[in-house]
């Protein structure tokens, strides 16, 4: 059993350490968001027919994200690339700007 002073010595230990560490998970956390919109801005420039579909590329890229965690971004959004262009094709049929309201008469009965 330990007394309540080495419980106390333990506990400032381990919230120091990890107070020290701060700055360096810190670091690592802007250095992946930048390399994330280095990345973005490469892929919308090689690839601007998909800048109308940004919604369709997040969802891709996120699902593949998702799936592959140790995988670099870059290598992540270049595999989306075939799966983004066959979203966008399977859209293009479909008129999202008309709604056509359904019938809701329902005097004949039901079915």
């Amino acid at each position: 059993m330990i007394t309540a002073e080495e419980r106390e010595s333990i506990i400032n230990e381990a919230t120091e350490r990890m107070l020290l560490r701060i700055p360096e998970i810190v670091g690592n956390l802007i250095t992946n968001y930048a390399e994330k919109i280095r990345v973005n801005t490469e892929f919308y420039s090689k690839h601007p027919e998909f800048s109308k579909h940004r919604e369709i590329v997040a969802s891709v890229i996120e699902e593949l994200e998702n799936k592959s965690n140790f995988k670099p971004f870059k290598e992540i959004v270049n595999e989306a690339i075939p799966t983004i262009k066959r979203r966008i094709d399977s859209l293009k049929g479909i008129d999202t700007t008309t709604v056509k309201k359904p019938n809701l008469d329902f005097s004949q009965g039901e079915l």
